[in-house]
């Protein structure tokens, strides 16, 4: 019998790499959730870019049309 638990006794343990897997699914689970944080302020931060770029646009076509009506009333007064 003794011989027997002998032979079991000199088996290895995992209980340090149940540990370890079971402090690395903490780790990730806190990575993900940080993440998580991340991309909740890069959307908002998108939004409020994308609302900027749309006033600037609008500034950039209202220029735009200014500058073709100059030239039309430039070229009218031209030909009179």
């Amino acid at each position: 019998m003794k011989q027997v638990l002998a032979k079991f006794q000199s088996l290895p343990t995992f209980r340090p790499f149940a540990a370890g897997i079971a402090g690395i699914g903490s780790f990730v689970a806190a990575g993900t959730s940080f993440a998580a944080g991340i991309a909740d302020g890069a959307t908002a931060s998108i939004a409020e870019a994308q609302s900027s770029g749309e006033t600037v646009g609008a500034a950039v076509v209202a220029c735009v049309a200014a500058l073709c009506v100059v030239g039309v009333i430039i070229a009218l007064v031209r030909k009179v």
